[in-house]
């Protein structure tokens, strides 16, 4: 009776009505996240233009200030000026992290409200889930774009370290909230392969946000290990994922293009290649699929099983046969035979 319910209440989900109000909610997203990150270099700006002017004046006036008083007051007016700025630096620092997430809540529930589907719903949290995942995806490809508004301004590196400080704090949680919706739908559809192989992708974006995480180098060299770790996390639980898919799925293609497209994200090349053998098998007329498996065998130096696949190519007259062999012992020579030097 309440699976029949649920179901009556997904026909009512009006996907286009969706989509269409969705750029709204981005658009509001991202002018928040600016102006927050804004705040942030404008308070840098002002405090530190304002000691460089107190250290210039006093430096520039110190034979002005032959009076001990005088003196006193100009040194007293920095050392007060640099303390207010440690303290509200400290106070800005602890208030950010509050700020992402107050604008990541606002955005769930803006999307929450339009949806117009309880929680419980299968339809309901894959659809938080993939915009959570589209806003993520679209804030990396807009950083340099909003992060070079600041170039011509004062402490200009700063300023750009700041703000991908504050992209990967943002992704970060659009993508454990969309772990976190994804599993809510788990919990609902256990077996709902779609939703796995998409929480297998949701867990790849985090591997590969702490693999290359968009902070300044000095953070990352401090916290190396801590991101190395979580990297080894998520990557795990993607591989649970798809280890998921396979035992239901064997002899489905589309799981298996899945899971070679997973561990190739992940660097885990062999597994990519028993995963592609397992599509050949599958599909053995596939050229496409064949080519495929040939440029991962050379690109793995496996070249005598490459060659075997371009001469099997080459007499059936597949027109990408010629390019297969051009990645002939490219690999090799990059990763052994690169010249030495001294």
């Amino acid at each position: 009776m309440s699976s029949q319910t649920h179901n009556n209440q997904d026909l009512h989900f009006d996907a286009d009505f969706f989509q269409q109000n969705l750029p709204q909610h981005y658009r509001s997203v991202l002018s928040s996240f600016q102006e927050i990150s804004r705040s942030f270099i404008l308070f840098h700006i002002v405090f530190l233009s304002t000691i460089a002017i107190e250290m210039t004046t006093l430096i520039g006036c110190l034979s002005i200030f032959n009076q001990s008083v005088l003196l006193a007051a100009g040194l007293g007016a920095l050392f007060l000026t640099i303390f207010s700025y440690l303290i509200l630096l400290f106070y800005q620092q602890a208030k950010k992290p509050e700020q992402l997430q107050s604008l990541l809540n606002n955005f769930l529930n803006s999307c929450k409200s339009t949806i117009g589907l309880p929680e419980g719903i299968a339809q309901h949290h894959l659809s938080i889930a993939g915009t959570l995942l589209k806003l993520s995806s679209y804030l990396q490809d807009r950083e340099w774009e909003f992060s070079r508004l600041y170039l011509l301004r004062p402490i200009s590196k700063l300023a750009k370290e700041s703000y991908k400080r504050d992209v990967f704090r943002l992704q970060q949680l659009l993508l454990h909230a969309a772990v976190d919706e994804h599993l809510k739908q788990i919990r609902i559809t256990p077996t709902d392969l779609e939703v796995h192989a998409s929480l297998a992708g949701t867990y790849i974006n985090l591997s590969q946000l702490y693999k290359a995480p968009k902070t300044t180098d000095g953070l990352y060299a401090k916290h190396e290990m801590i991101f190395d770790e979580k990297f080894k996390i998520a990557s795990s639980l993607a591989i649970e994922e798809f280890e998921i898919l396979s035992q239901y799925a064997p002899n489905d293609p589309w799981i298996h293009e899945q899971l070679a497209e997973g561990y190739r994200n992940l660097d885990l090349f062999d597994k990519e290649i028993q995963e592609v053998e397992i599509l050949l098998q599958l599909k053995p007329h596939d050229r496409d699929i064949l080519h495929r498996l040939g440029t991962l065998y050379f690109a793995q130096n496996f070249n005598a099983k490459g060659l075997k696949i371009y001469e099997e190519l080459k007499q059936s007259n597949f027109k990408r046969a010629e390019e297969l062999i051009a990645s002939y012992g490219k690999a090799t020579h990059a990763q052994n035979l690169a010249p030495i030097g001294f």
